[in-house]
């Protein structure tokens, strides 16, 4: 008998597992016995006889009692707020919900990208009772623009970064994607840079679209002097994770015009700040990490494992098994 223990409470609505799940997978599974916790200490009385766990990540400091555990399975797509060097160091096997908020998450970097070249950011910024200040947009600040021929650079050519490419072409761009391992050509790339290609990749991109996974070879990559290879009056969105991005070049680059602006869902520290200047610039549009967010990501995600569930099962290979030395 296979021990699962399912631990997905929370008091946020799309977080929160149906009670369905449970159910199904005892009846689809028989030969597997299924616990729901529905609070951090029944989880913890569980986890010592835990085989495989469903959880968005099991702490550090509770890891030593999962003494069983072979499998981890998390919803999240991102994995390195999962990897704790107890959990990279163990025989544990980590898969993860990759492309669950793909599409979401691509939507979302678009509607940044539009904003900007649209002007839309701006107008909603000046928005107030009885402001209808047209004549602004002719002759103060950036002139509205279309997408169509504009060249679309993706930092990290994934899933996300797939359905970025095929927003953008649909408005008529141009996609060029940095991959840091190019092992083949990429369908619908116009250009595909290598590792080795970076600063010819950001030097020529209008606007660009950030959506690698954190690790420790990626933390930081876009630095005051990356910031600098890419042209002046350029955008930046990032989707993926605050910290792929050093905040005071990126300040500094805005501050000086350098760039064009930023689209940022993710920031170094979270919540940011009040003290910070990204508030203030009028060149910054600010979500608070909810570019991922749709209403039916845990389905997708449960279905996702119940799918690996019976992989496991027959001994066969996993989806979306995570390298944790490398971290994705």
């Amino acid at each position: 008998m296979v021990n699962l223990l399912i631990y997905l409470t929370s008091p946020h609505r799309v977080w929160s597992l149906d009670e369905k799940y449970p159910r199904l997978l005892a009846e689809k599974f028989p030969g597997v016995r299924v616990t729901a916790a529905k609070d951090p200490e029944e989880s913890l009385r569980h986890l010592a006889e835990a085989e495989v766990l469903y959880a968005w990540w099991i702490p550090e400091k509770h890891f030593a009692a999962a003494r069983r555990l072979k499998w981890l399975h998390t919803p999240f797509a991102g994995v390195d707020e999962v990897l704790h060097p107890a959990l990279v160091e163990s025989d544990v096997r980590v898969t993860c919900s990759r492309g669950v908020a793909s599409a979401a998450l691509a939507d979302h970097a678009l509607g940044m990208v539009l904003g900007f070249s649209r002007g839309l950011a701006r107008a909603i910024q000046e928005r107030a009772p009885g402001n209808w200040d047209r004549e602004r947009f002719f002759l103060e600040g950036p002139i509205p623009v279309e997408l169509d021929g504009r060249v679309l650079g993706i930092l990290g050519y994934g899933s996300i970064g797939r359905e970025v490419a095929r927003r953008g072409r649909a408005f008529g761009m141009k996609v060029h994607a940095f991959k840091r391992n190019r092992t083949r050509e990429e369908e619908g790339v116009d250009h595909l840079f290598g590792p080795d290609e970076l600063e010819a990749f950001l030097a020529s991109v209008d606007y660009l679209v950030v959506t690698l996974p954190l690790t420790r070879s990626t933390e930081g990559i876009l630095d005051e002097r990356a910031l600098g290879w890419m042209k002046s009056g350029a955008f930046l969105v990032n989707i993926a994770r605050g910290k792929l991005i050093r905040e005071e070049a990126l300040v500094r680059a805005l501050e000086s015009g350098r760039l064009g602006g930023a689209g940022l869902d993710v920031l170094t520290e979270e919540p940011l700040p009040a003290s910070s200047p990204l508030y203030r610039l009028p060149n910054v549009i600010l979500t608070p990490h909810i570019a991922g967010l749709h209403p039916h990501y845990l389905d997708r995600a449960t279905s996702l494992f119940i799918v690996n569930l019976g992989r496991y099962l027959r001994g066969e290979t996993l989806l979306h098994e995570v390298d944790k030395r490398a971290g994705y």
